[in-house]
């Protein structure tokens, strides 16, 4: 059990400072305090650069006051806003909301009405400062600072009020889009969705195989029962869904339609055609056209495979029909994973994820007995080099459900609470991560069991963290999740794939009772289905990503109208009169969920899966040239350091069975 408050420290070599700074002790009261004083603070400091004679600036008084402010602001930010959806105070989760809110206004101001006092000085301070004399990690920093922070809010000087003004009403738009009320409900549907499939998967799993006549019957009986009840339950559930979507259409299109219109604005301003191509422009470097280009391919090449599968699925309820049990498209992909529940205890699955990520990066997992937590339930890890024993970063696991813990609908995230850099006496801050989930708690029968889709869940908020706590950045800007857009994801996508591969599943599982592995025969079975429905899944993905662009590129578009032409153009069926338009917000960025898949499939296939999935020599390489650098090098250098050449999609085509294996 965890205590609360104080902050951690622990033993290392100089140069590092192992100290974690994070509390999770702060009252309502503290929280509305310190939210005041750090916007004060970070204010104060941005002046104060702004104010600076030109002919005094120097890159310590400049660039590198700028970033040790936000160094620090940023820390306290998070540590703020964090209880927010986790803290079992209510009224501490009330304030940190609050805070979050104010955090986010603020931030607004202070990116409208300092950036061009201090942009002189920082002109100022390039035609003076030695440029040999600049790491490049130095040079990245200004160059961040002159084209995203002042050329993005400034485009024209003849255009300042009015650049001005519409960013800043942007961002106020954006903060105001999402109700909570509306994701609590969701959140809500998905947990009773889920036990009430974790019922029948194992009700239909004993009914099957138990030795016992009597459990066999009584399995029989409850399977029957809830089958009944489960047609019942999908009605209701579409019902409420579908007034939910209603709902969120009526709270949040007008909001999504004022904001493109903000959005489209702005861009105009800066000499663009589109949102979307000057979010492309600035933030992964691709223009929309070619985004374009790429969606509409994949989509060609995945549509024979899609109109397939739903044949397979029409099938296969017709003959639910015929048997009268219901039908479900998402109840029969999870069947297929239904018996394997009990291979997977949820702490042999931590301890073999935890096995698999120190064999492969090089290194050392130790837990901190202790260590102030929100809550009893949450452990921390620090993490160590190997080879050197230096502390590299530490984590938090938050892994079960409880009262007052809101997942806003999702499996799982990370976070980086305190991001690691460089400090002003030099020495380096260490990066910490915070790996939430929702998964059942264990009980005194029966430990947690998961599914394999939360198996997936755990390796993806790994690999977040990995690269989260791997990263040793001088500047905060560069932390792991300031990564272009698509290439965020490609750490998380990388590590579920051995979720997929035998020697990683094995040590992962066994039985929760007996302590045996998963029989060959049905790891066999798992490992196949990993292709049920992906054709199908992935122009779901296409569909959404191609209206985030479209909503981004003509901001007359209509969602829903623009929704059910999508949907038909690239599923080949007609929309559902009665479905809304889904709430898309990508902000022209929708599609780089798939582009990071396709990034992670290369790095996969081209180097572990030929060279070996547990080679050390390998993850050390992955770890020295994707994870090690943050976002302090461009995504293409990192992938062709650890490639040796350009990144392509073939892997992520022989993934999706659109291209054989290479032998």
């Amino acid at each position: 059990m965890g205590a609360t408050g104080g902050e951690v420290m622990v033993s290392n070599p100089p140069g590092v400072c192992t100290e974690n700074h994070l509390r999770w002790d702060l009252s309502p009261e503290e929280i509305r305090g310190k939210c005041a004083e750090v916007i004060a603070e970070r204010r104060k400091a941005y002046d104060a650069v702004g104010s600076l004679d030109l002919d005094s600036v120097t890159f310590d008084n400049t660039m590198k006051a700028l970033a040790h402010t936000d160094a620090e602001a940023i820390l306290h930010m998070n540590m703020l806003t964090f209880p927010r959806h986790l803290s079992p105070s209510k009224e501490v989760r009330s304030a940190s909301a609050e805070a979050y809110q104010k955090l986010v206004e603020s931030e607004a101001d202070l990116t409208m009405q300092r950036p061009l006092n201090i942009y002189q000085r920082i002109v100022a301070l390039g035609m003076k400062v030695d440029k040999d004399s600049l790491t490049a990690e130095d040079k990245r920093y200004v160059q961040g600072w002159v084209e995203e922070r002042f050329r993005r809010t400034y485009p024209q000087v003849n255009c300042l009020d009015t650049s001005d003004n519409l960013i800043f009403e942007t961002k106020k738009v954006y903060g105001s889009l999402d109700p909570d009320s509306t994701d609590n409900i969701l959140k809500k549907l998905a947990n009773i969705n889920v036990a009430y499939i974790d019922q029948m998967n194992m009700a239909d799993y004993l009914r099957q195989v138990s030795p016992s006549k009597t459990v066999r019957k009584a399995s029989s009986d409850a399977y029957k029962k809830l089958s009944e009840l489960y047609e019942d339950m999908m009605l209701m559930r579409d019902d409420v869904n579908l007034r939910i979507e209603n709902s969120r259409c009526e709270e949040n299109s007008a909001m999504l339609k004022e904001l493109a219109k903000l959005r489209a604005q702005q861009s105009a301003l800066q000499g663009f055609k589109s949102h979307a191509d000057s979010v492309l422009k600035m933030n992964v470097a691709k223009p929309a056209k070619k985004v374009s280009t790429f969606l509409e391919e994949l989509a060609h090449k995945l549509k024979p495979l899609g109109d397939e599968e739903r044949a397979n699925l029409l099938k296969l309820k017709e003959d639910c029909q015929k048997r009268g049990v219901p039908f479900d498209k998402n109840l029969y992909a999870q069947f297929a994973h239904g018996q394997l529940m009990e291979y997977f205890p949820v702490e042999v699955v931590i301890r073999g994820v935890l096995d698999i990520c120190q064999d492969l990066l090089g290194l050392s997992f130790s837990l901190v007995h202790g260590a102030p937590v929100w809550h009893p339930d949450v452990t921390l890890y620090c993490a160590t080099d190997r080879s050197s024993g230096q502390t590299v970063g530490q984590f938090y696991l938050d892994l079960f459900n409880r009262e007052g813990k809101d997942m806003k609908s999702v499996c799982g995230y990370c976070t980086n609470p305190q991001p690691g850099c460089l400090l002003p006496d030099g020495s380096r801050r260490i990066s910490i991560a915070t790996i939430v989930t929702a998964f059942s708690k264990p009980t005194a029968d029966c430990p947690s069991l998961l599914t394999h889709s939360e198996v997936l869940t755990c390796l993806h908020e790994f690999g977040h963290a990995m690269h989260l706590i791997c990263a040793q950045v001088d500047y905060i800007e560069f932390r792991s999740f300031c990564v272009e857009e698509y290439f965020a994801e490609a750490p998380s996508k990388l590590l579920e794939n051995w979720a997929w591969e035998k020697e990683p599943l094995q040590r992962m599982s066994k039985h929760y009772k007996t302590g045996s592995p998963i029989p060959d025969d049905l790891l066999d079975k798992l490992i196949k289905s990993r292709l049920t429905n992906i054709g199908m899944n992935c122009l779901e993905h296409i569909v959404m990503a191609e209206l985030d662009q479209a909503l981004h590129r003509k901001t007359t578009s209509d969602p829903a109208k623009e929704y059910a032409r999508l949907y038909k153009m690239i599923l080949g069926v007609p929309v559902n009169p009665n479905t809304p338009a889904p709430f898309c917000n990508g902000d022209g960025k929708r599609y780089c969920y798939l582009w990071s898949e396709v990034l992670s499939m290369d790095m996969f296939y081209s180097r572990f899966k030929q060279e070996g999935i547990m080679n050390p020599e390998v993850g050390l390489d992955y770890r020295k040239c994707i994870l090690k650098p943050g976002a302090s090098k461009y995504t293409e250098e990192m992938l062709k350091n650890f490639l040796g050449r350009e990144p392509n999609q073939e892997a992520f085509l022989m993934n999706k069975g659109l291209m054989p294996h290479k032998a």
